[in-house]
C-alpha cells in the first residue's frame, strides 16, 4: 500500500490512535530549509490503503510565496512531531522560526535579545520597536509598554498586529509588503517585531486528527537559561509512558534534550539541572519493561532511569548505525529501528527482542542479525507507527515528496 504525499512534503510524523492513522508533514513552496512551509496532516481509516486530502493545519505569515529557493521573505514552521495523550489527545509540536533562514544561517538569528519576561508571575512574550524599545504581550494579546501601561496596540491569531481597529502588520515579518507568485495571501511586517530567534508552538485534535486547535506557544516554559536561539523539535514521534507521561525529544545549537508533560499536554516542563545530554542532533525515544528509556541520537545512545530527568550515556545498539535520524517503535516484546543504510540511498529495518531472566525481570536487549531493506532509493527522516502484531506503518522522506508504506514484523 505505498504511497507518496505531495511533492515538496518532507520531515514526517506518523502516529496510531484507534482505528486512526495520523500523519504530519512540512509542505514547502520551494526548498527544505526556509522560505514558506506550512504544515500539513492526512489521515487514514484502513491502515494506509487510502489517506484524506492534505489539510493544512498551520501556516506562516509571509511577505512572498514563492518557488525561488533564495525567497526568504516568510516565516516558516518545521519537524512536526505527533504523540497520542492517555486521554485519547493528539499532540501536534512544531518548531517556528520568524522571517530568516533559520538553522541555514544563524547570524539571521538574535542571540543575545530576551523573548520573554515574567509580569505579575506569568512569562509573556516581548516585541520591540524600531528604536529598540521593549513591550510586553499580555492577556488578549494586549500589548503594555516598559511602564506596565496599556497602550492601544493588540495581538491577534499568529503574530498580527493592530492598532485600535488598523491593522498594523505581522510581528514575525520584516520590511514592506511583498507580491505572491502563485496567489497565496501575504502580508508585510509590523512596526513591532519579536525576537529573531525559534518557538516551540502546540496543536492538540480530540478527533483523531480531524480538526485542531489553534496552535499555543509554549517556549517560555521550556526555555533554560544557558539556551541560545534556537531549540527545536526533532521531527518524528514522541512517547507517553506506560504512567502517562508524555517525553519528547528535543534538538538545540548547544546539544539535545527533552521536555515532558504529566497533564496530557497541558503543562510542559524541563530540567533545568542539566539542561542537555551531551549528544547531538535529531534523537528517538522508547520505553523498555522495566520503566527505563532509551535514546537512539545520530552517534550515541542515551538512558534515563527516572522517566527522563537525568539522562545518562547507554550502552550502543548492537548493530552498526550510520549517523543520521533514526526511528523507533516498541510492539509488545519487540523493538523496531527504521534507519538509513548510510551510503545515500536506501533504508533497512531491523528488530530486537526484549530478554528476561528466569524471575522474568527484565535484563535487555537482543538484536537480530540481519536487516531488512524498506528501498534502495531515497531514505531519510523515518517515523514508525505500530499497526497491529504483524505490521507497522511506515513514513520517510524522499527525492519526490513523503512516502507511506507498510512493513511485517
Amino acid at each position: 500500500m505505498p504511497k507518496t504525499f505531495s511533492e515538496k512534503t518532507f520531515a514526517p510524523a506518523v502516529i496510531k490512535t484507534g482505528d486512526t492513522l495520523i500523519a504530519a508533514m512540512c509542505k514547502a513552496a520551494a526548498g527544505r530549509e526556509w522560505g514558506y512551509i506550512e504544515i500539513v496532516t492526512s489521515v487514514s481509516n484502513d491502515g494506509g490503503a487510502s489517506w484524506s486530502e492534505e489539510q493544512t493545519v498551520i501556516a506562516p505569515p509571509a511577505r512572498a510565496i514563492s518557488s525561488d529557493i533564495e525567497n526568504t521573505k516568510s516565516a516558516f514552521f518545521t519537524k512536526p512531531t505527533l504523540t497520542l495523550a492517555n486521554d485519547g489527545t493528539v499532540l501536534l509540536l512544531v518548531t517556528f522560526f520568524p522571517e530568516s533562514k533559520g538553522t541555514a544561517d544563524m547570524k539571521y538569528l538574535e542571540k543575545k535579545k530576551t523573548a520573554f519576561t515574567s509580569f505579575d508571575g506569568v512569562k509573556c512574550p516581548i516585541i520591540y520597536d524600531k528604536e529598540g524599545n521593549y513591550y510586553i504581550v499580555w492577556e488578549n494579546g494586549c500589548v503594555i509598554d516598559k511602564r506596565k501601561a496599556q497602550t492601544a496596540f493588540y495581538i491577534e491569531d499568529f503574530g498580527e498586529l493592530y492598532k485600535d481597529d488598523e491593522y498594523m502588520g505581522n510581528i514575525y515579518l520584516n520590511g514592506a509588503q511583498g507580491k505572491s507568485e502563485n496567489g497565496g495571501k501575504t502580508t508585510f511586517g509590523s512596526h513591532f517585531k519579536a525576537s529573531k530567534r525559534s518557538y516551540i508552538f502546540l496543536l492538540k485534535s480530540d478527533d483523531n486528527g480531524q480538526s485542531w486547535s489553534r496552535p499555543v506557544d509554549i517556549t517560555p516554559s521550556i526555555l533554560n537559561e544557558n539556551d541560545t536561539a534556537y531549540i527545536g523539535t526533532c521531527g518524528g514521534t514522541g512517547i507517553t509512558t506506560k504512567d502517562g507521561r508524555i517525553i519528547i525529544p528535543m534538538v538545540s545549537d548547544k546539544g539535545n534534550f527533552c521536555i515532558y508533560s504529566d497533564d496530557n499536554g497541558s503543562t510542559w516542563c524541563r530540567n533545568q539541572r542539566q539542561p542537555y545530554t551531551g549528544t547531538d542532533g535529531e534523537w528517538t525515544l522508547f520505553e523498555v519493561p522495566n520503566g527505563h528509556l532509551y535514546g537512539y541520537a545520530k552517534s550515541k545512545a542515551l538512558l534515563s532511569a527516572d522517566r527522563g530527568i537525568l539522562w545518562l550515556k547507554g550502552d550502543k545498539p548492537g548493530i552498526k548505525l550510520p549517523k543520521q535520524q533514526k526511528a523507533t517503535a516498541v510492539s509488545g516484546d519487540t523493538l523496531l529501528l527504521a534507519y538509513p543504510n548510510g551510503t545515500g540511498k536506501g533504508g533497512r529495518i531491523c528488530t530486537a527482542a526484549f530478554e528476561y531472566d528466569k524471575r522474568q525481570a527484565f535484563k535487555g536487549i537482543r538484536w537480530s542479525k540481519e536487516a531488512a531493506t524498506v528501498t534502495d532509493g531515497a531514505f531519510s527522516a523515518p517515523c514508525l507507527a505500530v499497526l497491529d502484531d504483524s505490521t507497522a506503518a511506515l513514513l520517510y522522506e524522499t527525492d519526490s515528496g513523503v512516502r507511506f508504506d507498510t512493513v511485517t514484523l
